[in-house]
């Protein structure tokens, strides 16, 4: 396994086992449950159209898409103007690329 697919399955791990914590403990955000009200339907962009680091976050995406459409996402893309549902929404169009 490459160094760079360990580091983003490690982040991945790391930021599941934060939001499990979080959810446990009844956490809350600007008065927003941290519970999901629905998943990401739209398909996530190929991994070939990024470099780096972000294209194996995108194939990470690609491969465990079910992982990320559990994991609320915490860069406010929920709000106005994406309304992102779940952390897989942000792998859907370029903002999963910084």
């Amino acid at each position: 396994m490459s160094k760079n697919r360990k580091s983003v399955l490690l982040i991945l791990f790391a930021v599941l086992v934060t939001v499990s914590l979080l959810a446990v403990a009844g956490c809350q955000r600007d008065g927003k449950s941290f519970q999901l009200t629905s998943k990401e339907t739209r398909p996530v962009l190929d991994p070939a159209m990024f470099t780096g680091q972000t294209r194996a976050a995108y194939a990470a995406a690609k491969k465990y898409p079910d992982v990320l459409n559990e994991i609320f996402c915490y860069c406010y893309c929920d709000q106005p103007p994406f309304q992102h549902k779940t952390l897989l929404s942000c792998f859907t169009d370029k903002h999963g690329a910084g």
